[in-house]
């Protein structure tokens, strides 16, 4: 039997990427199974107080101190009787499914199935997602938006109903969590910046436009209900204030009410946006975002998939990776966590995806590099003989 023309027959591609889709669906089942068996007694941080903002919201906008789309989500998940921080844990894992599929969906078509198939299965045996997902956090169902507005957004193939859908989605990100306009913002510049000649100006400021205008009527009743529009942000950045500047220690007299977004970023000065966002980002690269993507080795795929977005010209994850992180600069620097210092892996979730997205591109197109050299090097053998034997 010729076992190296039997093996040729095969379609050794196929067979992986099939193997691989096999994995990542097992991955994720027991990722699920066992943050629910594991985490499901942990108490709830961030989504703690949001079944009492529920049950005091009357409409969609009106969702107290809180971004509307996870709250309107728990008020309708609460309909069913459920206890509430069931439903919150329900939810999330809801979410987290729904980006482990979007993931093969947006990736399939822009790098091919091996790539969507192995991002989605790093994505999937990460622990650090079925924790946030059973404590409903809420950049998680920020980043289920961000990637569709993404996928619309830099499609050059949607038309008006993409670019509408686009926008559609890049309002509930900022309905999500507010900080998710920066990385639209941002998203959208960098397209610009890069590929002026392919961009759309009209598009663009139809799905800007859109998401602007869905966004806008909760700023409009935060204003009408505390007298300012960003007002449960401000409050959040009052806390960060404090915990930058007196950390946790007992008898600190701290500042309270809400603080503006420009006093925040140059509360260290007017060099103090610059100075806090290096450090940030060194912090974040050499420790957080390691540790969020628990698998270390995967560094080294990233790496590759990073090259390879270059030489591919694959502009858009690179846009969407550098865009995650511009929320998290202004506060990686601050020792929110008081064992290790910088702050929860919450807020490294979106960075996160883009890492395991381009370790999956990293591995695409390393396998295609080794099977492009053994077919090469296959190519430079000298041919049999008809017989199978080689000249005497």
């Amino acid at each position: 039997m010729d076992l190296y023309g039997a093996l040729t027959k095969i379609d050794m591609q196929r067979a992986f990427r099939g193997f691989t889709l096999s994995l990542a669906f097992v991955a994720l089942g027991m990722n699920m199974s066992a943050s629910w068996k594991v985490f499901g007694q942990v108490p709830l941080r961030e989504a703690a107080s949001r079944s009492l903002m529920a049950v005091d919201s009357s409409f969609f906008f009106d969702s107290g101190l809180s971004e509307p789309v996870p709250v309107a989500a728990l008020k309708a998940g609460m309909l069913t009787g459920t206890d509430p921080d069931r439903v919150v844990r329900i939810e999330g894992l809801a979410v987290f499914a729904a980006v482990f599929l979007l993931t093969l969906f947006t990736l399939k078509r822009r790098f091919g199935e091996t790539a969507s198939a192995m991002a989605a299965l790093f994505l999937a045996g990460n622990p650090y997602m079925g924790y946030y997902a059973m404590q409903g956090d809420s950049h998680l169902y920020s980043l289920f938006f961000l990637l569709l507005f993404w996928h619309y957004f830099d499609s050059p193939e949607g038309g008006r109903l993409g670019d509408a859908l686009a926008g559609l989605f890049g309002g509930l990100a900022c309905l999500s969590r507010l900080d998710s306009a920066w990385v639209i913002l941002a998203v959208a510049g960098l397209a610009w910046a890069v590929k002026r000649g392919e961009l759309d100006l009209k598009r663009a400021g139809l799905s800007l436009g859109l998401a602007l205008a869905l966004t806008l009527p909760y700023l409009g009743w935060q204003k009408a209900a505390y007298g300012r529009f960003l007002h449960s942000q401000e409050i959040s950045l009052r806390r960060w204030d404090n915990v930058d500047r007196f950390g946790y220690a007992p008898g600190a007299r701290r500042e309270q009410g809400p603080l503006p977004v420009p006093s925040f970023i140059f509360r260290n000065g007017p060099l103090g946006p610059l100075a806090d966002s290096f450090r940030g980002l060194g912090r974040g690269l050499s420790y957080e975002l390691p540790r969020t993507l628990y698998y270390k080795w995967l560094l080294v795929l990233v790496f590759l998939g990073v090259y390879a977005a270059f030489v591919r010209k694959k502009d858009g994850l690179l846009f969407l990776a550098a865009a995650v992180l511009l929320p998290v600069l202004p506060l990686a620097a601050i020792k929110e966590v008081p064992s290790s210092g910088g702050i929860e892996f919450s807020y490294y979730l979106q960075p996160l995806w883009a890492l395991c997205a381009l370790a999956g591109l990293g591995l695409q197109e390393t396998m295609e590099w080794v099977e492009e050299a053994a077919g090469k090097w296959a190519a430079s053998l000298p041919a049999r003989g008809k017989g199978g034997g080689r000249k005497k």
